[in-house]
């Protein structure tokens, strides 16, 4: 199942269960007698619909992270770098892939081509940052980070301290 959907049920379940817990303490407390039309009415419009509108606010980059597109992304807020890395071995793009692994979620890779889309936990309090790779013959990288939410301070922040440990994660 895609992000993008995963997401959507996840705040879709929140609403559900913060909605559960109101209309118990309504009919325990009032004792309200509702139909299950009007119960099931209320939560799409109240449990369904705001969880609908972020994801799709959110969908374009969702959907950018786990698609076969290899070209760089171009979102506002993004920034880019480039970095020579010098591999151990003779498959320096299988290095990369592991260390990017072992810090976080890999949403695609393409070897043939030396793609890797990688990015953040999405939390309660941030939908984290989406990230590019891509080697070149040279094994040169483009690295672009890019924030789910651009207009956010925090997540700017995030960008920047994104950009510092991949230094280190690729050893830079």
């Amino acid at each position: 199942m895609r992000f993008t959907f995963r997401l959507y049920f996840y705040w879709v379940s929140i609403f559900l269960i913060f909605y559960s817990g109101v209309l118990g303490l309504m009919s325990l407390f009032w004792g309200l007698n509702m139909n299950f039309w009007q119960i099931l009415l209320v939560f799409a419009i109240v449990g369904m619909l705001p969880p609908a509108i972020l994801t799709a606010y959110f969908y374009k980059r969702l959907n950018y992270m786990e698609s076969d597109n290899i070209d760089p992304p171009q979102f506002t807020g993004q920034r880019e770098a480039t970095y020579k890395y010098n591999g151990r071995t003779k498959y320096p793009f299988d290095e990369i892939l592991q260390r990017i692994d072992r810090q976080w979620i890999i949403s695609y890779s393409d070897r043939k081509n030396c793609v890797l889309k990688f990015r953040t936990d999405a939390r309660m309090r941030s939908w984290g940052v989406g990230g590019y790779i891509k080697m070149d013959e040279n094994e040169n990288l483009l690295v672009i980070i890019y924030p789910m939410f651009p207009k956010y301070k925090r997540e700017r922040i995030m960008v920047d301290q994104l950009f510092l440990i991949m230094k280190n994660v690729l050893g830079v």
